[in-house]
């Protein structure tokens, strides 16, 4: 792994390790933990978790990129950053 990928990579996992312990989830690397998985949420676009991630990292979500990263796990989601 490449320095600028290792960088992405422990940046991302502070924002992902915060939202999953607010909701008490078990580490199993798959991005729905950082929101409730016993009460789905409406809203997974235009939330804290997805303005976490464009905030660290500078850039901007669609609609459907936040439901993408909903659907992936850490890997997938790091590499789709």
């Amino acid at each position: 792994m490449n320095k600028v990928q290792k960088n992405i990579e422990e940046r991302f996992y502070t924002i992902y390790k915060k939202h999953v312990k607010r909701f008490k989830h078990s580490d199993t690397n798959q991005m729905c933990c950082m929101w409730s998985t016993s009460n789905p949420p409406d809203q997974i676009f235009e939330c804290n978790q997805i303005y976490d991630i464009e905030n660290e990292f500078d850039i901007m979500f669609t609609e459907d990129d936040a439901i993408d990263i909903y659907d992936m796990d850490f890997g997938e989601a790091t590499s789709f950053i």
